[in-house]
């Protein structure tokens, strides 16, 4: 597969199979991820991977925490439908960013950095025939999450990528895009 196929036939899905992909096919593309161009060379991704009873241990933590926070008439249900999110995949990548708060130009740099990453891993988990999900949310701020992660308070989490085999039957197909808006300027050639 090209990179332009891959472009135009990764998709995000919601349902994966329950096979775990193995320990080295994840590590591989985590390593793709760190080939993101990033400015400074400040290589400021940071990744965290859940799979097992991970992703249950979290998801109990953040249910606690949202039954405690949130408005009790939405809570429970905020809190299952959590949970059940964090097991939809067999793996979870973590993406986060380590903040600067100091140098909103360098925290800026280092997001897209990080965004730049997680486009790479997504597209190789779609080349070595896997299935992603990147998701944000409510998760990408808890403080539960930041304190399972061991996260400071300024640094960021860009992404949660939801990773595993495609259910069965399933493919990827181009979507319809529009054309791209372009403000062609200076020469034809």
């Amino acid at each position: 597969m090209d990179a332009i196929e891959a472009l135009a036939t990764r998709r995000s899905t919601s349902t994966f199979a329950d096979a775990v992909p193995p320990r080295e096919l994840v590590a591989r593309i985590i390593e793709a991820a760190t080939w993101a161009p990033n400015h400074r060379h400040t290589e400021p991704w940071r990744f965290a991977v859940l799979a097992g009873a991970a992703r249950e241990e979290l998801g109990n933590l953040v249910a606690t925490w949202m039954r405690a926070t949130l408005d009790p008439a939405t809570a429970e249900k905020q809190a299952e439908s959590t949970q059940k999110k964090l097991l939809r995949s067999p793996v979870i990548i973590i993406v986060s960013q380590p903040g600067s708060p100091d140098d909103a130009t360098q925290d800026l740099e280092d997001y897209a950095a990080c965004c730049s990453a997680t486009q790479n891993l997504l597209l190789a988990a779609h080349a070595e025939g896997l299935a992603t999900k990147w998701s944000t949310g409510t998760l990408a701020t808890a403080p539960p999450v930041f304190e399972y992660l061991g996260l400071a308070s300024q640094d960021r989490i860009v992404a949660f990528v939801y990773l595993g085999y495609p259910p069965e039957g399933s493919a990827s197909r181009p979507a319809q895009r529009a054309p791209a808006q372009i403000d062609w300027r200076g020469s034809e050639d």
